[in-house]
């Protein structure tokens, strides 16, 4: 019976490291493009609206949901979704900062830095 629970452990343990992995490798990638990407938590359901995408189009940025799969390494997407943010308002102002639901990673701690 052991033996059958760490075998378990050990494949969901390579699984979380390759999602995470595969995560790590996209910010590399999205780093050096000129898309621009936000990053929401989800669940079972996507969170992503059609109001949202909306904004994706008038903004020229696109949204990545996590699912029910939530990334360990918060602070890094908090910075991503920063630099965003910072690209957003020097393209376009503060007025798509009434537009985006407050609820994106990070996006409450970017307005509160001050």
């Amino acid at each position: 019976m052991n033996f059958k629970l760490i075998i378990i452990s050990f494949l969901f343990t390579l699984a979380s490291q390759a999602q995470e992995k595969k995560q790590n490798d996209t910010i590399k990638i999205e780093i050096n493009s000129n898309t621009k990407t936000i990053y929401v938590l989800g669940g079972i359901a996507s969170v992503i609206t059609k109001e949202d995408l909306a904004f994706a189009k008038k903004y020229k940025i696109q949204f990545h949901d996590f699912g029910c799969i939530a990334p360990t390494n918060f602070k890094e997407y908090e910075t991503k979704n920063a630099m965003v943010f910072e690209y957003l308002n020097k393209t376009f102002g503060k007025l798509w900062q009434k537009e985006i639901k407050p609820s994106v990673l990070g996006f409450e701690k970017w307005l509160n830095r001050k």
